[in-house]
């Protein structure tokens, strides 16, 4: 299979979906709808009120390299994104180069630049 194919076969396994030009509002931020959206905090009086997650491709690909990349030892990173609506908007993902074992995650100074 070459890479062509892999990549229709993933594309079609995942629901990508290509963005339109009007789709791609999304990564323009505006500032003050944030803060309206943010003030009036409906998650508080509804714990379900985010109701479905859009990632980007880029983000996607990150995390699952990181994930792949620790093998059979638990991995940590952070999403970076907004809100839109009850949508959830993952736009970036960052791996955090820190230690984790079943009980607890030990985050080292190199990870604190992330957070």
């Amino acid at each position: 299979m070459d890479s062509a194919d892999a990549l229709r076969l993933f594309e079609l396994d995942n629901n990508v979906v290509p963005l339109s030009t009007s789709d791609e509002k999304v990564y323009c931020y505006d500032g003050q709808l944030q803060r309206d959206q943010l003030d009036k905090r409906p998650w508080r009086t509804d714990p379900r009120y985010y109701r479905k997650v859009e990632i980007s491709s880029i983000a996607l690909v990150k995390m699952v390299m990181h994930a792949r990349s620790g093998g059979d030892i638990e991995v940590m990173g952070l999403m970076l994104g907004k809100v839109v609506g009850q949508t959830m908007v993952v736009l970036d993902a960052f791996a955090l180069p820190v230690e984790g074992t079943e009980t607890r995650v030990n985050a080292h100074h190199e990870s604190y630049e992330y957070m």
